[in-house]
């Protein structure tokens, strides 16, 4: 049995052993932008439990560690908070959330998989320097049309002087219909693994599957 623990962001306390075991959330990654990591994504994903080792836990459940490694692919990485909250908006009743993942049935897992395909851009890397204001667009591992654009933080009063963010968005339209985008800050951008490229999105206004 995988127990599911939801943490909140006040203190977080890790119980020893956690990795795949328990979703929480661990805070900002320290690694510095365009980093070489000298991994697989997936690996990358593993190193850090802390962070990801509920979203690891449901890659490998769902049988997509191939596809997350495919080469010259790019993984937007959703943090353990993200999906924590994922599990709080599909299963508001406390008492019937899954308390652990065996728990997760098997039309919901099905479910999960089809979200975690649209945070897959197979044949491409995508890094910042190849992005610009404009939208360029793609199509994610679950055939979901994505785009990527850059903004421009304002700094001590002059406009577009300040950071630059990628910005993920996925058409949450209806097929067929109008396309409608949410969108996510990826909060640490262009890690490099043996496989591909990594962008962390942020936790804090980020629900996984952009519910």
């Amino acid at each position: 049995m995988k127990p599911i623990i939801a943490i909140a962001l006040v203190v977080v306390v890790f119980i020893s052993g956690c990795s795949k075991d328990y979703y929480a959330d661990g805070g900002t990654l320290s690694l510095d932008e365009t980093e070489t990591l000298g991994v697989s994504t997936m690996d990358y994903l593993k190193s850090h439990p802390e962070i990801f080792d509920t979203l690891t836990t449901l890659i490998s459940m769902t049988g997509l560690e191939s596809a997350v490694n495919t080469s010259g692919s790019t993984f937007l990485a959703p943090k353990n908070y993200s999906i924590h909250n994922y599990f709080n908006l599909v299963y508001p009743d406390p008492e019937k959330r899954p308390k652990t993942f065996s728990e997760i049935t098997e039309e919901d897992m099905e479910i999960i998989a089809e979200i975690l395909k649209n945070y897959i851009i197979p044949g491409k890397e995508i890094v910042r320097s190849g992005l610009a204001t404009t939208y360029s667009y793609n199509t994610t591992y679950g055939g979901t049309k994505a785009r990527f654009n850059i903004v421009q933080d304002d700094y001590l009063g002059n406009l577009n002087m300040g950071a630059k963010y990628i910005i993920f968005s996925l058409n949450q339209g209806a097929p067929g219909g109008a396309e409608r985008y949410q969108s996510v800050q990826v909060e640490t951008a262009d890690l490099h693994s043996t496989n591909g490229v990594v962008h962390v999105l942020a936790a804090d206004s980020h629900i996984f599957g952009f519910n």
